[in-house]
């Protein structure tokens, strides 16, 4: 797997684990549905780099 490859799947493996936390955080406002919940989980996840890098390093096997 190359690096790029290995970034952008961490960054959707964060965004994954992102939208169940921001759920309930945000479901009093009634403003944002499920595509714009992901939309923000993916936003979050590709400005934090620091979790996408440590995972994309254990993808490519590097330690």
């Amino acid at each position: 797997m190359d690096s790029v490859t290995a970034y952008r799947a961490a960054q959707m493996f964060e965004s994954v684990l992102l939208t169940p936390v921001l759920r309930p955080m945000i479901s009093g406002a009634g403003l944002l549905g499920d595509y714009e919940l992901d939309t923000l989980a993916r936003e979050i996840a590709a400005h934090d780099d620091i979790f996408a890098r440590l995972v994309a390093r254990r993808l490519e096997g590097r330690q």
